[in-house]
């Protein structure tokens, strides 16, 4: 009976594998990755501080010329907790940080972790009035900042820490930045200097609390998908979860390498993937608090990263750059890009252009957005396809659904991008409203992410990407995709970029607007307008033709590195008000 019940059961099994890969086509490319994950189960600090003890003397972070070991970096964090205790930081309590990628800014967000209270992350180059609502939205009243943005903080009524962006540096590089740097800056009297705020942690006691991993860790601030600043709530789970992903997801990311943590803490692509990720794994983060897009080839350089995350925006500039030797980039073994969206055009040129200066890293395209941690699926080099945007992550589920629904769409059918997994939010801080739009509940159950995008899967489940589902342009009853045509415009001989927004029209109700930079070697002139009016129309279907073009010098960037569009629409929009008042 033990062998026919053993074979019962093979069979059974095969049969809901079967049904599993029905329901979930992309299983077929996991490999030996497994189709579910144990994810760690307790907070950031948590799964930070286990791989300090598993790696002691391993290279945690270099910050230009000073690094600091797992075991430093635990040391620090330990004391900074200790000084919030003393500060009376309590469980949940939200401390704010206004910082850029520096030591001080990690060691303050595992600190506040560790003793069960919630990160605010904000821009730190927020408008004060910017920093005032973050902080009264979640009843904050310690920021921590530096020299460079206390201007931004110094009137708000709050405890504010303030720590100079060149106190991790060493010797020279001190010099030459305090030197660069030097104001007139008084602080008030009220304000605590990061030396003697880490003073009041010297003594180490316990302040360790335990956290769930559903508990809430990080809020970070994104306009959603309605356009309006929102705070979005993050779990420990939300970045644990990706971390253990990662580990299968991405093969590169090994304890000892290294990764160029240069996207900024304020973001979740920035954070979770930049910090989170390889902290959490074993790799040395090499913080750059701001990156100098003039001289981002010779950072790479220099610096030796194994791992480069990047937005398309500066793979741009990356490839228009000098090459500095043909073993400049060796050390490069996988080019991470995210948060834009990556033409397949721009990721041959960015291999091609590696390759030339001696790396043979491939570019592994992710995607996601800051409600879903910055991270919901990845792509993978048996997917010959290069126009994808990757496989569902281990525990992730994506579907296709009609939008603002839960009428699900067959395969190679478009419609808004939703995912269930453990990197879906929480929620946004005090919206409930804008919550429930976003988290919905469908037919079947389950709580659905609705991420504001459009794309389709194919028929082996590989996610591919169309618009924003508010970049749409619905003309004479078809559906026109920016995307689509800013890829065919941007290969036009005379274009270097291009954006394309809907404008509105009496009869069509709304029809498309092409805002185009030329190559440098071209100027604007009535034949070089009418040979890219002649492009246009031979290749782009008649419906979808640009009705108007614009031209412009460059392209509004917004403070992460996308490309602006919501800019040049609202301009487009603020056009069609003014003519109908002069009417």
């Amino acid at each position: 009976m033990g062998i026919v019940n053993e074979y019962i059961n093979k069979i059974v099994n095969m049969i809901n594998k079967s049904k599993n890969n029905e329901e979930k086509p992309w299983l077929k490319y996991y490999d030996r990755m497994p189709e579910h994950l144990d994810y760690y189960n307790g907070s950031m600090y948590d799964a930070v501080s286990d791989i300090a003890i598993k790696y002691p003397h391993f290279l945690a972070l270099e910050y230009f010329d000073k690094v600091y070991t797992y075991e430093e970096l635990i040391k620090n964090i330990d004391r900074v907790a200790v000084a919030l205790k003393e500060l009376n930081v309590i469980e949940n309590e939200c401390v704010t940080i206004c910082m850029p990628n520096i030591p001080e800014a990690i060691f303050i967000i595992y600190a506040v972790n560790k003793i069960g209270a919630i990160c605010n992350i904000i821009h730190p180059l927020s408008k004060e009035q910017d920093i005032k609502d973050a902080m009264s939205e979640v009843n904050s009243t310690i920021i921590f900042t530096t020299d460079a943005s206390y201007e931004q903080v110094k009137y708000l009524d709050a405890t504010i820490v303030v720590c100079n962006v060149s106190n991790s540096m060493n010797g020279i590089l001190k010099f030459l930045y305090n030197k660069k740097n030097k104001k007139n800056m008084r602080y008030k009297k009220e304000v605590i200097d990061w030396k003697n705020f880490t003073k009041i942690g010297e003594h180490v006691v316990n302040t360790h609390v335990n956290r769930s991993q559903n508990d809430p860790a990080v809020i970070i601030y994104s306009g959603g998908t309605t356009g309006k600043t929102k705070g979005i709530i993050l779990s420990n789970l939300c970045f644990n979860s990706i971390s253990k992903q990662c580990e299968y997801v991405c093969k590169e990311a090994k304890p000892g390498y290294s990764i160029l943590s240069a996207l900024p803490i304020f973001h979740g692509f920035g954070l979770c993937v930049c910090i989170h990720v390889p902290l959490s794994i074993g790799l040395k983060c090499i913080l750059i608090p701001k990156i100098n897009m003039s001289k981002i080839n010779k950072t790479i350089a220099k610096k030796k990263p194994n791992l480069l995350p990047v937005i398309p925006t500066m793979l741009n500039v990356i490839i228009k750059g000098k090459k500095l030797g043909s073993k400049s980039f060796e050390s490069v073994k996988v080019i991470l890009s995210g948060g834009d969206y990556l033409s397949s055009e721009l990721r041959t040129k960015t291999e091609t252009y590696f390759r030339e200066c001696g790396s043979i890293a491939k570019i592994q395209v992710g995607y996601g957005l800051s409600e879903a941690t910055a991270f919901i699926s990845a792509t993978c080099e048996s997917v010959k396809d290069r126009d994808n945007i990757g496989i569902a992550n281990p525990d992730n589920i994506i579907k296709i659904f009609e939008p603002y629904s839960d009428i699900e769409k067959g395969y190679n059918e478009v419609g808004e991008i939703c995912v269930k997994g453990p990197s879906v939010m929480l929620g946004y801080v005090n919206q409930d409203k804008e919550t429930a739009i976003v988290l919905r509940r469908h037919s079947d159950g389950d709580i659905w992410l609705h991420t504001g995008d459009l794309g389709y899967l194919n028929d082996d489940g590989v996610l591919h990407y169309s618009s924003r589902l508010k970049r749409m342009i619905i003309s004479n009853g078809y559906n026109i995709y920016p995307l689509e045509l800013e890829e065919i415009i941007s290969k036009c001989e005379y274009v270097d970029s291009c954006v394309v927004v809907g404008i509105k029209h009496k009869v069509k109700q709304e029809v498309a607007k092409a805002v185009i930079v030329l190559k440098k070697e071209y100027e604007v002139t009535n034949k070089i307008k009418e040979e890219i009016k002649k492009y246009c129309e031979k290749n782009i279907v008649k419906y979808a033709i640009p009705y108007e073009y614009e031209f412009r010098q460059s392209l509004p960037i917004t403070k992460i590195g996308k490309v602006n569009y919501r800019e040049l629409q609202n301009k487009n929009d603020s056009n069609v008000k003014q003519k109908k008042d002069k009417k």
